[in-house]
This record gives structure tokens, C-alpha cells and sequence, in this order.
């Protein structure tokens, strides 16, 4: 529940006056332009920024007792595990469940279980910098999954990944929440594809533009009211054609 929520960051103005609701087990997509406001939304779900003004609620708790309590997994946009970083993909899991007190056979069982649920069992042992994008991010999903989120936050999940890799990834999403019975929010950039697997679309750029049904986002005219230009190029890297689904 997001309440009248504004941002200001060294006097510029990020976010004005957001009111949102988001329901247990949607898949949210959060569009928008670059510096429209997505990542600083996401961060003030976990607390990480302060609002300047308004509140918000995650199951009834504010942000930071909602992390205190584990029930936010959060894959940022960017991971800041060096190059060179020797941890492998059991440990970059394992790193999720350190609040956990549970013995050293338990846990293997449920990382077991997670990277067999992400369909990744066979990287297990391998160098998590040695993997490709795609493969660092299911990793990283199963380090938010190890800790029993009840609401996953993804920043530009897709990032860097190609268009049939973000189809497959989509539809892991879709799988993830119907399996784990989580609720997803995530930041996108792929308007012409994310639409077909989210319940809800939330565009924003400083102001909430649009809430609602995700077909809705690829109507021309209320893109180009959220990113203030025609609208092509968002869709260039899937299709040519802004009607066709």
C-alpha cells in the first residue's frame, strides 16, 4: 500500500504523490522512462530511501520491519560481486538464507531445491563469474527465493538478456509466483513483451501515469504522455509492427 508517496533527492523532485495498491500474488510491471523514478520506487520499498512525504505498507509492517522480518527478496539492477569473486553459485545462493538456523544438510536440501526449481542444478559448483547474464540473474533469484520472500523486487531483470531468453524468463517469473505463491514487482524496459505475463502494468515517471491492465501500456497515446516521445523504439528489438501483439 503506497500512500501520497514523494521523493525529493538534493532538492530534485523523483517521485510525486504515488498511490498504489498491489494485491498478494500479482506480477507487477513497473515501466517507465530512464530517470523517471523506477529504481528510487523500488528502493523505498525496502527502505532504503526514506520518503520525503506519505507511507508505505508491506503486508501492514513499514519497509524496514517488512526487510527485518524477511519478507522482501530484492535482485538489484546491478550485482557487486567483483570479476574476480571465487564464491560459487552454492554460496552466492547460501548467502540468502544467513539468518537462518538451520543444519549445514538442510540448507543444502533447499538450495538444492531451488536451483532445481530454476532449472540450474548443474551450475551449482561452478564460479558464479564465470556464468553468462542470464545465468547470474536466475542465480541471484535464488538467493532472494533461499530467503522465503513473500514479495520479490526486480530491478531491469532482463537486462542484457535476449529476446528468447526473456520470454523463457518471463514465463520462469509466471512459474515462481504460481509455485512459491509470491507477490513480483519488477522494473522492465521490454513494454512490448512484459505486458503478456504481468496482472498489472504501473507507469511511472515522477507521477503515476497509468495503473491497471497491462494491455493498456502499448496504447501510443499514454506512452507518449509516460515517455514523452514516440514510441518505435521500445518496440525495435521485437517487433516492428506497435499493434501486433
Amino acid at each position: 500500500e503506497v500512500k501520497e508517496l514523494t521523493v525529493i533527492l538534493e532538492g530534485r523532485l523523483i517521485l510525486d504523490n504515488i498511490n498504489l495498491t498491489i494485491y498478494e500474488r500479482e506480477i507487477v510491471a513497473i515501466v517507465g522512462p530512464n530517470g523517471g523514478g523506477k529504481t528510487t520506487f523500488l528502493k523505498t520499498l525496502i527502505g532504503l530511501i526514506k520518503p520525503t512525504k506519505g507511507k508505505i505498507e508491506i503486508f501492514g509492517y513499514p519497509p524496514e520491519e517488512a526487510v527485518k522480518r524477511h519478507f522482501i527478496g530484492y535482485v538489484p539492477q546491478k550485482y557487486l560481486f567483483k570479476k574476480e569473486t571465487c564464491l560459487s553459485v552454492y554460496d552466492v545462493v547460501s548467502l540468502g538464507m544467513w539468518y537462518k538456523k538451520v543444519s549445514k544438510k538442510e540448507k543444502e536440501k533447499i538450495i538444492d531445491e531451488i536451483l532445481e526449481f530454476l532449472e540450474i542444478k548443474e551450475l551449482k559448483n561452478l564460479r558464479y563469474s564465470v556464468l553468462s547474464g542470464g545465468q547470474q540473474q536466475k542465480v541471484n533469484i535464488a538467493r532472494a527465493l533461499a530467503q522465503s520472500p513473500k514479495l520479490l523486487l526486480l530491478d531491469e531483470p532482463t537486462a542484457g538478456i535476449d529476446f528468447p531468453s526473456q520470454k523463457k524468463f518471463y514465463e520462469m517469473i509466471r512459474r515462481i509466483r504460481d509455485e512459491k505463491k509470491l507477490t513480483i514487482i519488477m522494473v522492465s524496459h521490454d513494454v512490448g513483451v512484459v505486458w503478456k505475463y504481468v496482472d498489472k502494468a504501473v507507469c511511472i515517471n515522477k507521477k503515476l501515469h497509468y495503473h491497471g491492465e497491462p494491455k493498456c501500456i502499448l496504447d501510443v497515446e499514454l506512452l507518449k504522455k509516460v515517455y514523452g516521445t514516440t514510441v518505435v523504439p521500445l518496440f525495435h528489438q521485437h517487433h516492428h509492427n506497435k499493434q501486433s501483439s
